[in-house]
């Protein structure tokens, strides 16, 4: 392959740009505290009432009936014939404790105002992601307790996340805030705790003295008993949120901590005790907060001021209300044997009915006999394991353990998986099993990000599958995929600031933008790659031991078929892949100070990386045969210019590319050039800064067999 076909596709040049060329700065000053808050709806009042209405939206031609390339426009005629239906991208910080910060992405598309939507719609979301303040707010989502937010953080795409989980990502992390607190505990036992939660089940009293009573009369100790005898709701609150801030309880946030089953289905009563004593303290906070005698803004200052621990309590309150009720109560023996009622069942059972479905589980006929629960001789279903006593009873806390609970709480009802599947759990995210014909991976493991563009694979409340076959795993076996962190640039405090002018449709602001500047920019789609087909996928166990407890650690390999060559891709990098968010009204005109490469998919494999990852890798893709000429040279510009991945056609053209990117470390934006034009895909890779884009068709779900849901024989 020649090296001048790997020259930009767009250049560009006029005389009166040169100088917004070398100096591409923001309105008003290079100070990011001063730039910021710059965003391209600062500007759209001044659309109302506009002299012409010319749009190139849908035309397919630039410039449009009426217009010269000598012309120029000035903003109000720019917003409305470049900027119309363009998707734009804003970056926001939210300050954190000791000068940190939390990353947001807000996406625009000329309907509406910006919002950060969630693209994953299925029901297990709800569980993933949690609120303390209401409905979180869609132009910033900043009261979702996990961050990144899960609200919005899968893409539309099995294997790919959304913009703002991108950004987010790169946040700081929330220092942990310690407290000195003087109030006391009292000493109470764990009968007085179960009737006070089943108490607590029918809501908060509204007597002043009977809520002063119960709360410092048997759980804690009044500090101003003998200034203020009767505390009002707010300083009860405070008292309540200073106990809870101690380090000795346990914090939920935590992901090790999360499986609550662990706790309240424990036979240690030590371990229950001090679970129900605490459950105790949030339920009581949680009530008071959302009380009638608490001012709403009282109420949302305390909850903005709340410590990520306590926070997490409140959730934890929350959905045990929602889900859990304490039945019978009998003392015996100096201990104290309780019911719990799963309100949730047959809802639980329903989703994870749904979730096995949509993953085309091998053993349904098994799984729908164990959950129907018609067998007397039976376990019960909540009663397999801890992971599934969790599911099923719904308590289920916000982030990263849901879609783990939910695997092990399925595995659990298929009595054929036996014990192969014990070790797959969440402290190894980066794992995925083969089960008979199918393997199944997990949205954080690389494989599953690949694999995830395949035909016919889902990816549903965090996993993707069914996958492709390898006869190199046991016909039940969990694995640990070895990937490492790729050393592409961190997205920076004033990278977020300035996503916007370094991504606007428009260009840096100026007075007046020349017609010159923009070309309508689109695909090849006439002559589609049709020879790269997926061969197999590989492991090799890697060298190094694991903890026993863990899955065995493997590199894993995809080999594509191509030129008449086998070439084993490693996939060594634990990229990223960001959906692209859908434009309207396009295809849209770019400015020609966003540079890109547009290659076809097979020549891609020709190229030994791109940008700052050709200094880097010190290794090529494995191939079986001679494989012909590759692009080795290394470009100054290649670190900040766009390669545009055409992987149109079969969609083992878009796993191959995401392979290559595994490979060598590149996160990418994928696009459906039917929702996003190339235009709108190129400047949110510069909005997320990365240097790869790869457009596909959406074909991954065409001529798919759909499974019909019927009663199946059981199976072991």
């Amino acid at each position: 392959m020649e090296s001048d076909d790997l020259e930009p596709t767009i250049v560009s040049n006029t005389n009166r740009c040169k100088q917004r060329r070398e100096d591409r700065s923001p309105p008003g000053s290079t100070s990011p505290s001063e730039y910021g808050h710059w965003k391209r709806s600062d500007f759209d009042h001044l659309g109302q009432g506009l002299a012409k209405d010319y749009s190139c939206s849908g035309a397919g031609e630039w410039p449009p009936p009426g217009l010269t390339r000598a012309d120029e426009l000035d903003i109000d005629e720019g917003e409305n014939i470049i900027g119309r239906g363009a998707t734009s991208f804003t970056g926001w910080c939210e300050g954190l404790p000791y000068d940190r910060y939390r990353f947001y992405a807000i996406i625009g598309n000329g309907l509406s105002g910006g919002v950060i939507q969630p693209m994953s719609p299925d029901q297990v979301t709800t569980f993933m992601s949690a609120t303390l303040n209401g409905v979180p707010d869609p132009e910033r989502s900043p009261t979702t307790l996990e961050h990144p937010s899960l609200l919005s953080g899968f893409g539309d795409v099995p294997g790919s996340i959304s913009l703002n989980y991108w950004v987010g990502g790169f946040s700081d992390r929330q220092p942990a805030v310690e407290f000195e607190v003087n109030i006391k505990m009292r000493e109470v036992g764990l009968l007085w705790l179960l009737k006070r939660i089943r108490c607590l089940e029918f809501g908060l009293e509204t007597d002043v003295d009977y809520l002063y009573s119960s709360l410092h009369e048997h759980l804690l100790q009044d500090p101003r008993q003998s200034t203020r005898p009767r505390d009002t709701i707010a300083q009860q609150v405070t008292d309540l949120v200073a106990v809870l801030a101690c380090n000795h309880w346990i914090d939920f946030s935590s992901t090790a901590n999360q499986t609550l089953a662990v706790y309240f289905g424990s036979e240690n009563f030590y371990t229950r005790y001090q679970f129900f004593h605490q459950l105790v303290l949030s339920i009581e906070l949680y009530l008071r907060l959302h009380s009638e005698q608490y001012e709403t803004s009282a109420r949302e200052r305390a909850i903005e001021l709340l410590p990520r621990k306590v926070a997490w309590d409140l959730v934890v309150a929350q959905r045990w209300l929602e889900n859990i009720a304490i039945g019978r109560i009998e003392p015996e023996d100096g201990l104290v044997r309780f019911d719990l009622i799963l309100r949730s069942k047959g809802r639980q059972v329903e989703t994870l009915r749904d979730f096995a479905w949509a993953l085309k589980w091998p053993n349904m006929g098994e799984v729908e006999y164990v959950l129907e629960e018609t067998d007397r001789n039976e376990v019960t279903v909540e009663n397999r394991s801890v992971n599934a006593l969790c599911w099923f009873s719904g308590v289920i806390l916000p982030g990263y353990t849901a879609p783990w609970l939910m695997m092990n709480a399925l595995i659990d009802c298929d009595r054929a998986t036996g014990d192969n599947l014990d070790r797959l759990t969440y402290k190894y995210r980066n794992s995925g099993f083969q089960y008979r014909t199918n393997t199944y991976w997990s949205w954080e493991c690389i494989v599953g990000k690949v694999l995830g563009a395949a035909r016919g694979v889902k990816q549903v409340a965090g996993w993707i599958g069914p996958c492709i076959y390898t006869p190199e795993l046991g016909r039940i076996q969990c694995v640990q995929i070895r990937q490492k962190t790729p050393s592409q640039p961190r997205i920076r405090y004033e990278d977020v600031l300035t996503m916007t002018w370094r991504s606007d449709p428009l260009g840096p602001l100026d007075d007046y933008y020349p017609v010159d500047d923009y070309q309508l920019v689109s695909p090849d789609m006439d002559d589609i790659v049709d020879t790269v087909r997926m061969e197999k996928l590989s492991f090799k166990p890697w060298d190094v031991l694991a903890d026993s407890n863990a899955p065995t650690v493997y590199d894993c390999a995809v080999t594509f078929a191509y030129a008449g060559l086998s070439w084993n891709i490693r996939l060594r990098y634990d990229v990223s892949f960001i959906s692209a968010d859908p434009c309207h009204s396009g295809p849209h005109v770019l400015f020609y100070d966003y540079i890109y490469t547009a290659i076809k998919v097979d020549k891609l494999l020709e190229l030994e990386g791109w940008g700052t990852s050709r200094i880097k890798a010190d290794y090529d893709l494995g191939c079986q045969g001679q494989p012909p000429h590759r692009e080795k040279n290394t470009k100054d510009h290649e670190q900040d210019k766009v390669l545009v991945v055409e992987a149109f056609g079969v969609p083992d053209n878009e796993v191959c590319t995401r392979a290559w990117c595994a490979h060598f470390g590149l996160s990418a934006v994928t696009a459906n050039i039917h929702n996003t034009c190339m235009a709108c895909a190129i400047r949110e890779a510069y909005a997320a800064r990365v240097t790869v884009v790869i457009l596909n068709e959406g074909t991954q779900d065409a001529e798919v067999e759909q499974v019909e849901r019927r009663s199946q024989p059981r199976g072991r």
